[in-house]
């Protein structure tokens, strides 16, 4: 299976008949299909159910401004979530959500074979490394494995903490240091030549 053939086979997804009634359409992901860079997310917000671009709302803005204190652009990277339907009133995605959201997400990761999957809050980070505690494990290095694919994984606080706190500077500090180990992460990728110039 490729790229586009696991797009279309969920743009009309009904494993999550409260979503599916919920949901002004499935979230896919947004970015280059052929980066060796993912971020997921945890679901679809207000926004993004409307406009069909994951983190293209206040969150989103946040996101670029962060990827670019590291020279980054939405083009270099596949932005995604944990599940691709919004859930209602914004609440967190159900397990049997995030369960249904599985294969799906093992597969685009399958296909894309990244070198880095960069997690946004705890959704993210319990989906891929089976932990949470964004808190404590933000900004460190971990390494997963999905289909024999081994890829590295940095936890960050998700952007939406900064709109909460608003916009207190010792948040973004420390949300520009995460984002900082992801641009070292990539630098040691290139240098062992297993990750692409973008």
């Amino acid at each position: 299976m490729d790229f586009q053939t696991l797009k279309q086979e969920y743009q009309h997804c009904a494993k999550c008949p409260h979503l599916c009634n919920s949901r002004s359409q499935v979230v896919f992901g947004s970015g280059n299909p052929l980066a060796k860079i993912i971020f997921i997310g945890e679901a679809p917000g207000a926004t993004e159910d409307q406009e069909g671009i994951p983190f293209c709302g206040a969150s989103g803005k946040i996101l670029e401004e962060l990827l670019q204190s590291i020279n980054l652009s939405r083009k270099d990277i596949f932005i995604t979530n944990t599940i691709l339907c919004r859930p209602e009133n914004n609440r967190p995605p159900a397990k049997d959500e995030v369960e249904n959201c599985r294969e799906r997400l093992d597969q685009l990761i399958h296909i894309m074979k990244p070198k880095v999957i960069v997690t946004i809050g705890n959704f993210a980070t319990q989906r891929i490394l089976g932990k949470a505690g964004i808190t404590t494990i933000r900004g460190k290095v971990f390494t997963a494995t999905v289909h024999d694919h081994e890829f590295n994984v940095v936890p960050v606080i998700h952007p939406a903490n900064l709109l909460y706190n608003g916009r207190n500077p010792e948040i973004l500090k420390r949300m520009k240091e995460d984002f900082q180990v992801i641009a070292s992460v990539i630098q040691e990728k290139k240098k062992q030549k297993s990750l692409a110039e973008f």
